[in-house]
């Protein structure tokens, strides 16, 4: 091993590359096999044949193929290279040649024999040269194509050509096209794979260069903090006093803070849910299964039980049952979902003081730490119907951006207003803080995770939302900004052309919308129902009053008059205190009398008020109950 490693290395002492280095190990290594090996086939050969042509020449280039070890050794890098790449070739068509002269020797597969060798030839300018050395490889791949294209002239030209030795194969020239392509396959093959491997040792190297620099960076600060740590070790006593202090300040401000963002929070990862898994997952209920439930609600139209016989009519009856409860399963999933998705897309009535208001008692340490002024301006349009989440996270990413931002040497003053502009309600928030250089990153205020002040901690992820929700909802936004004079931002927010009744879920149980006009959720009943089904459509308002804190409740029972009450109140108890916790103050309930006698109509009645501890008030019309949840907002 100590010999072979030797010899492997001579020359590396005349380049100090590393990656020329290595080829030229390579190439001695690639010499000493060919040479190795070549030799000893000239013994099998002299063995099994005698000291013919062949034999002999074989013996010559086993001594040429080690000419590129003392041609490296001698500094000619390059040319050892070349030379390893063409030999080959070059000795197996002139061997190929010689050999024929041996002809009472001489049999068909000595013509195919020799190719093989002048297609391996084709690997090794890629192993031996990098595609960027094109002129050294390209130059020996074609050297090495022309001895394979040459192959059949060169033995005519001297007489020994496959025919004019009279052998008779009738396709032997077809020869010449299999092997060119399988030249070509292996040139491609082997281009491909030298490309991908360069590729990824660049991608190694460029990883290890920029790791050296990395470790040399630490190594560097390491030594820094070396120099300081007697520093630090003075000032170690100072700080585990104040810990204490620290951490008891870190955690009245953790709590502040977790109070504030609570809201934010919830909201967003609420829309990231509904916007994402369940958009996907209703996708998949309406398009993958309900086609399919068509095709079998067809096929089974098409069976006549009369053709059937008596034996198989249970079973065909039993099929169908199976078949309607599966459908009537894939039908509700599609509900849930789809009443899920669109409590993200209700508009509500908001008032923009009130909206404000709060977000100023959110950010009331903030406020107050800074010294921020902010004015109000909302006149001329003092409300909007919109989505509140959305509203809220715009409002407060703009609000909380403008105070951290806020100019050094001012007085931090934010002014918001609210105006209509043709369909939109347009929300300026106007700051005096240190601005945006719109000429270098205009393109850029709402990318993600773009930051434009890295000297103020921040994420880069507010501007993002901002421009998201209001796109979401139909708007724009628009920024003015300039270096140390403040930024105003413009949000377009479409006026919604329907308020009244937003459908939030529907079947052939009922139909649940809610009225942005008198805050309202509305539920129709469509049919006699079940318990169960009774449950899933109380189950699915309260999903919406959970995120909307609906204050009235509009119960439309003129199509089911008959139901049992007590029974449904039994489902209502469950519910009971989460309906009261979200803050439901009154239930409208529209009912026909003249299905019932007085008495009927009475305790009907008294079975529905003991449902809830709510001020129930019954009504003959939808009209008349929108009428007096109208009044009861305007006294309050």
């Amino acid at each position: 091993m100590g010999l072979w490693r030797t010899v492997s290395y001579w020359g590396t002492n005349k380049t100090e590359n590393l990656h020329q280095l290595r080829n030229v190990v390579l190439t001695n290594r690639v010499s000493i096999l060919i040479a190795c090996f070549t030799f000893l086939l000239s013994i099998l050969s002299i063995l099994s044949f005698g000291f013919i042509y062949s034999s002999q020449l074989a013996l010559l280039f086993s001594f040429i193929f080690i000419l590129p070890l003392f041609i490296n050794r001698a500094g000619f890098l390059f040319a050892g290279r070349i030379l390893l790449s063409v030999v080959l070739s070059i000795a197996s068509l002139v061997t190929s040649i010689l050999d024929k002269f041996d002809y009472f020797l001489l049999e068909e597969f000595q013509y195919f024999e020799f190719r093989l060798t002048l297609l391996a030839a084709t690997l090794f300018p890629f192993i031996l040269f990098k595609l960027e050395e094109n002129k050294y490889w390209i130059s020996a791949l074609a050297i090495n194509f022309l001895c394979l294209i040459l192959y059949d002239p060169a033995h005519e030209l001297f007489g020994v050509g496959y025919y004019q030795m009279g052998l008779t194969g009738p396709n032997y020239y077809f020869l010449n096209y299999m092997v060119a392509t399988t030249f070509f396959v292996i040139a491609g093959s082997a281009y491909f794979i030298k490309r991908s491997f360069e590729k990824s040792e660049n991608e190694n190297q460029s990883l290890i260069e920029t790791l050296h620099q990395a470790n040399t960076r630490l190594k560097q600060q390491s030594q820094l903090l070396q120099a300081k740590q007697q520093e630090l070790i003075q000032a170690n006593n100072l700080i585990e006093k104040q810990r204490e202090m620290i951490a008891l300040e870190n955690t009245q401000l953790a709590e502040e803070i977790l109070e504030k963002n609570k809201q934010l929070m919830e909201t967003n990862t609420e829309l990231v849910n509904h916007n994402n898994d369940l958009q996907q997952f209703s996708y998949t209920i309406s398009h993958n299964l309900r086609g399919p439930v068509a095709s079998i609600a067809g096929l089974l139209s098409l069976i006549d039980p009369a053709e059937l016989g008596p034996n198989n009519l249970p079973l065909i009856e039993h099929f169908k049952n199976s078949f309607t409860s599966l459908d009537n399963t894939i039908k509700d999933l599609s509900n849930i979902i789809d009443i899920r998705n669109k409590v993200t897309r209700i508009r509500q009535k908001l008032n923009l003081a009130e909206e404000v208001e709060h977000l100023k008692t959110l950010l009331k340490r903030e406020i107050e730490d800074n010294d921020v002024l902010i004015s109000e301006s909302f006149d001329h349009a003092p409300e909007i119907y919109s989505v509140k989440i959305m509203i809220h996270s715009i409002l407060y990413n703009l609000i909380s951006n403008a105070i951290k931002y806020r100019h050094p040497d001012k007085v931090c003053h934010i002014n918001i207003s609210s105006f209509q502009e043709d369909n939109f309600i347009k929300l300026i928030i106007e700051d005096n803080g240190i601005g945006i250089d719109m000429d270098r990153f205009g393109d850029k205020v709402f990318s993600l995770y773009k930051r434009f002040h890295t000297h103020i901690e921040g994420k880069g992820l507010g501007l993002f939302l901002v421009k998201l929700q209001t796109e979401t909802m139909g708007g724009r936004i628009e920024v003015k900004s300039a270096p140390n004079q403040g930024s105003t931002f413009s949000v377009y927010l479409k006026i919604p052309e329907n308020i009244g009744e937003q459908l939030i879920f529907e079947n052939d149980v009922a139909k649940v919308y809610y009225d942005a006009s008198t805050e309202s959720l509305c539920c129709i009943w469509q049919r006699t129902h079940s318990a169960e089904e009774f449950e899933q459509v109380l189950s699915l308002s309260l999903d919406f009053l959970k995120a909307y804190r609906t204050p009235n409740w509009i119960s439309d029972i003129r199509k089911v008059p008959m139901r049992k009450e007590d029974e449904l109140n039994e489902i209502r108890a469950k519910y009971s205190q989460e309906y009261l916790k979200l803050g439901v103050k009154r239930i409208a309930v529209i009912m026909n009398s003249e299905e019932y006698t007085i008495n009927d109509l009475k305790q009907k009645q008294e079975q529905i008020k003991n449902a809830y501890p709510i001020s129930y008030t019954f009504f003959e019309s939808s009209k008349n109950a929108y009428d007096w949840i109208k009044n009861q907002i305007n006294q309050e």
